[in-house]
């Protein structure tokens, strides 16, 4: 339902509107109309949205992401703590975060160094990792190592360059055979690295060739080069150890300051962000001289215990006035669902619908009642429904994101649905039940009698688009809506004849009926054309359309029934083995996830298009209360 809502003025002196706002703030029931055009902002709400951005990219460097982690009683707490006057701001920031903001951007700014050096390190080792022992074998103090970037296709145009030259630098009597050695690594992008052994005789030319040839000399990253090249490939391999030890004792130090300052800044976020709050309701409050006015709408059943406590801490120094609103009013009263908390989680499916108008109609209850229902029909399996009711058990009581306690008790009512009419159909895992123990149907075997469960699925059709006919019929007649009412009258009053003429027909019903019936389809025709004219009829053959719509739950129901039922074959052909085990596991997992999704989203369909439709008017102003911080609110109800 939607709670009865007043607007409220509190009139005040100016000198006590910031105590007043922030009793406002703390009852947390007031939504805050402002009176005026937002003006300039001032220098107090410039520094506190500085100084919340400040805090919020210490955080995001931080990376300190873990928001439920913050109770109630650490944010009231800081509250008592910190003083969040301009100067308080200032003073707070200053004294214990400016120190810390500049030791984590060092840190940040060493680790960000580190990870590009650690970058480099790697591929850099890829070489040293395979060269080391070629190098190790020739190094010495008669020959000469260098290692040169090639490209493939000029590898061995490379080496024969070299060995001409050697062998032209040599004297004729002199054996240059051993003059050169050399080893290869191939990498991607058509590139190899040359590591080349020469005596030292030939060292100079031998760079001055590979220059010419094109190639490019391989260097360590920056600050790992030494004069040697076995020097340099041991210096990347210890830097590479060194770096990832400093890296992973950097990232231990920031964690240590995540756990620790993470909470106390997310708190002083959370503390500065309803300060602003509270400056944005004071500089837009009316003001009058040396009067100020605020105005918002709060619920009818909460006026008394506002009224109390502005009277109690204010007495005569503020005046309060309320009044309910008009009905020129109502598209701009925000509406409040209010529901039982057995049906509140359902919602969470009207989020994705416009927020119902004020004095307009909140299905959740009727959401809560059918569907579960339909969800539970397409399941149609109690081993199903075990598994679905053990899932929405483990959601509702993970806290880890807002919507999954909703979602899990919206599944624990399916879960009840699926095993009710599990049992009906007589299924369990498919056919499982009526091996294992005998399980019969109560009904019906829907995987063998078809025709009856389509005949339901529409009935239930017909009983569902009535009940959204009749709904838009009263909404019609409460807003005085003439061509609403009696469009959605004629609507209802047609299906129902026709629906009362099939049955006449397959059950030879007496003539008088068939007349009766005649005559409603006929007042029913009349309401159409009087109410929407040709629209109203196009919209009756709408009407039909959405009645056949709910065929889906017999059909995905079947469909469901008949893969639990191949799933338990596949041990019949392929016996009592791990594989036939494994294909049949296989099956029933896969069939699950579809119960699952496909029950739930056309269960959501069949409302949100068949029945919503009818009667439901989006286009309203949510709720929003000028309220503190609460990691257990729950919204009054």
């Amino acid at each position: 339902m939607i709670r009865e809502m007043l607007r409220l003025a509190v009139w005040g002196l100016t000198p006590k509107r910031s105590e007043v706002v922030e009793t406002l703030h703390d009852f947390g029931l007031l939504h805050v109309v402002n009176p005026v055009e937002p003006t300039p902002p001032s220098e107090e709400e410039e520094v506190l949205k500085f100084t919340r951005a400040k805090v919020l990219g210490m955080l995001e460097g931080l990376e300190w992401k873990d928001w439920p982690s913050l109770t109630d009683e650490s944010l009231d707490a800081a509250r008592e703590r910190v003083d969040l006057g301009i100067e308080g701001v200032v003073g707070e920031i200053d004294r214990s975060l400016d120190s810390f903001r500049q030791r984590l951007a060092a840190l940040l700014e060493e680790k960000r160094r580190l990870a590009v050096s650690l970058a480099d390190l790697k591929k850099a080792h890829q070489v040293v990792f395979h060269f080391i022992p070629f190098v190790s074998s020739e190094d010495s103090s008669d020959r000469n190592l260098t290692l040169w970037w090639v490209k493939d296709s000029v590898i061995q145009k490379t080496l024969s360059a070299v060995r001409g030259r050697i062998q032209k630098k040599s004297s004729e009597d002199t054996e240059s055979r051993d003059a050169l050695r050399f080893h290869l690594l191939n990498t991607d992008k058509g590139q190899a690295v040359l590591a080349l052994s020469v005596e030292s005789a030939f060292a100079a030319d031998v760079e001055e060739l590979m220059r010419l040839q094109g190639t490019v000399p391989w260097k360590a990253p920056e600050g790992f080069h030494r004069n040697r090249t076995r020097e340099t490939l041991f210096a990347v391999e210890e830097g590479l150890k060194e770096t990832g030890n400093r890296l992973e004792a950097l990232s231990d130090e920031i964690s240590r300051a995540r756990d620790d300052w993470g909470p106390r800044l997310a708190s002083l976020y959370i503390l500065l962000d309803e300060k602003l709050e509270e400056t944005l309701v004071e500089s837009r409050s009316l003001t009058r001289g040396e009067t100020f006015l605020i105005e918002g709408w709060i619920p009818a059943d909460s006026l008394e215990a506002l009224v109390n406590l502005l009277k109690t801490r204010f007495g005569d120094a503020i005046l309060i006035q309320w009044r309910y609103p008009s009905s020129e009013e109502w598209h701009r009263v925000p509406a409040l669902l209010c529901n039982p908390a057995a049906t509140r989680p359902f919602e969470i499916l009207l989020k994705l619908m416009p927020h119902p108008l004020y004095k307009g109609v909140d299905p959740t209850t009727l959401v809560a009642i059918f569907f579960p229902f339909f969800s539970g029909c397409m399941v149609g399996d109690a081993g199903y429904g075990i598994l679905i009711g053990l899932l929405g058990l483990w959601l509702s009581r993970n806290k880890s994101h807002s919507l999954l306690p909703p979602v899990g008790k919206i599944l624990i009512w399916v879960c009840g649905w699926s095993i009710a009419w599990g049992i009906t159909f007589g299924e369990f895992f498919g056919d499982l039940g009526h091996r294992l123990f005998h399980m019969e149907p109560l009904w019906v075997e829907r995987s063998h009698a078809v025709l009856p469960v389509l005949i339901f699925s529409i009935a239930l059709g017909v009983a569902h688009v009535s009940i959204g006919l009749f709904l838009g019929f009263l909404e019609g007649v409460r807003k005085k809506h003439r061509h609403l009412w009696m469009e959605r009258l004629g609507s209802l009053i047609v299906l129902l004849s026709l629906v009362g003429l099939l049955l006449i027909v397959r059950l030879n019903m007496p003539r008088p009926f068939f007349s009766l019936n005649i005559s409603f389809l006929v007042i029913g025709t009349a309401l159409l054309l009087a109410g929407g004219k040709l629209g109203g009829v196009i919209e009756t053959f709408s009407a039909l359309g959405n009645v056949l719509s709910y065929v889906r739950i017999a059909a995905i129901g079947l469909s469901s029934a008949i893969l639990a039922i191949v799933a338990t074959r596949f041990v019949d052909v392929l016996g009592l083995s791990f594989l036939g085990i494994l294909m049949a596991l296989i099956i029933h997992i896969l069939n699950f996830v579809l119960a699952i999704g496909g029950s739930g989203l056309h269960s959501a369909r069949l409302h949100y298009v068949e029945f919503f439709s009818k009667f439901y008017q989006g286009g309203g102003k949510e709720f929003r209360p000028f309220s503190r911080r609460r990691f257990s609110w729950k919204k009054p109800c």
